[in-house]
């Protein structure tokens, strides 16, 4: 049985792109209860308990390890590990930017890895205590949409919500591809929505089913079941798994972007890209900057 775990990280941030994650996991018998305590052992859970901004040495080092199970090698930088990860290559996320200039903020910094002192012999350790509970990661992919994307989507009329579900649809058909099979998914709450099928684009016939408080649960044609649900990357193994992994991947672009600026102005702030006072600094900072490069305002900022 394949059970799919799918998270979101970067939803509400100023900066940076936003990003979900599904991991795939096989078990015999899908025991929420058992696995959440193997994951509380291990410390896979969710991303905002076990690896928050400065904190990311834990769960860096099992994307580098789950990045070498997809790829056949370490990454060595950034942009490898995109390129494993990823549902989406290379050339297609770049495909958004609209001069090579304004590319250079997300792109241009090669980002050795491993970035927060992750360690992927801690990562491959952590895979076999897996492994060894009954777990088989069997896929893990990311997708991410930038500021670019959302504020194009935002200008037509869509919102982040729209956004980041059109990610967990088109992840949860890779899934269901590479299964060759039907899953059942479990998706962290996105932006406390509780009715999901109108929002739906990829999901076609999809038909809710009856379901407790603080899940909406769906019969999805072609992919299988898939539910979202209340704290579900606390709740369940491989939610908290996207979740840990997926933050590595936001954290990542944030220190690329970053790195670009402060690599042209030494006195910029470290920014997580959150909606915090060092953030606010290093937007008014960066701003005579990216006028005289110039960057395209709408590649930097979100603006919803």
């Amino acid at each position: 049985m394949w059970i799919v775990g799918v998270d979101e990280n970067g939803l509400g941030p100023r900066l940076g792109p936003l990003v979900a994650t599904a991991a795939a996991i096989e078990v015999k018998r899908y025991d929420r209860e058992a696995l959440e305590a193997l994951g509380a052992e291990l410390r896979i859970g969710d991303s905002k308990q076990t690896s928050g901004f400065g904190r990311m040495r834990h769960a860096e080092g099992l994307a580098l390890a789950l990045a070498e199970r997809a790829s056949g090698a370490v990454p060595r930088h950034a942009d490898e590990l995109l390129a494993a990860l990823s549902i989406d290559g290379l050339l297609a996320l770049r495909a958004p930017c609209p001069d090579g200039i304004t590319a250079r903020q997300c792109w241009q910094e090669p980002l050795p890895l491993p970035a927060f002192g992750g360690d992927v012999e801690e990562g491959r350790a952590l895979l076999a205590a897996l492994e060894k509970g009954g777990v088989k990661v069997r896929r893990l992919r990311t997708a991410l949409a930038c500021a670019g994307r959302i504020n194009e989507a935002l200008a037509a009329g869509r919102s982040k919500l729209q956004v980041d579900l059109e990610l967990f649809e088109r992840l949860l058909l890779d899934v269901r591809a590479a299964a060759r099979g039907d899953v059942e998914a479990i998706c962290g709450m996105v932006g406390g929505v509780r009715k999901y099928g109108r929002y739906f684009r990829h999901f076609e016939g999809a038909e809710a089913r009856e379901s407790p408080k603080g899940v909406c649960a769906y019969a999805v044609p072609a992919v299988g079941a898939v539910r979202f649900e209340v704290k579900a990357d606390d709740r369940h193994l491989p939610v908290g798994l996207a979740s840990m992994v997926g933050k590595v991947v936001r954290e990542l672009g944030m220190a690329r972007l970053v790195g670009f600026y402060r690599g042209q102005d030494p006195e910029l702030p470290v920014a997580s890209g959150y909606h915090d006072p060092v953030t606010k600094r290093f937007v008014a900072g960066s701003e005579t900057l990216r006028r005289s490069l110039p960057i395209a305002d709408a590649c930097f900022e979100r603006r919803g």
